[in-house]
């Protein structure tokens, strides 16, 4: 089971490569934080949002596209390890936290 576990957590490690497309985290704020654009495969339901929220804050959402904002690096890397986000972009919309 410890080997399973550790396999699928190298797999999570390995997919996360590339996720993050660049200019994420290129403006940050006074706080370090920044918006980003996380892509999906699939339209985002409630549990996505919630998970989504644990890193940021949502901006709104757009088709496959749920708009995050104040999130900070390590947030990003978090997300990047989700099995069911395509992809990390820069926001596109303008980033109002402050």
């Amino acid at each position: 089971m410890v080997l399973l576990l550790l396999a699928w957590q190298v797999w999570l490690s390995i997919q996360a490569v590339g996720k993050v497309t660049p200019g994420v985290g290129e403006h940050p704020d006074q706080r370090g934080r920044f918006g980003v654009d996380v892509v999906l495969n699939f339209a985002p339901e409630r549990y996505h949002i919630l998970e989504l929220q644990k890193h940021g804050r949502v901006a709104g959402t757009s088709d496959m596209v749920v708009h995050l904002r104040s999130v900070s690096p390590a947030g990003v890397d978090a997300l990047a390890r989700e099995y069911w986000i395509e992809r990390i972009d820069p926001a596109s919309l303008p980033n109002r936290s402050r």
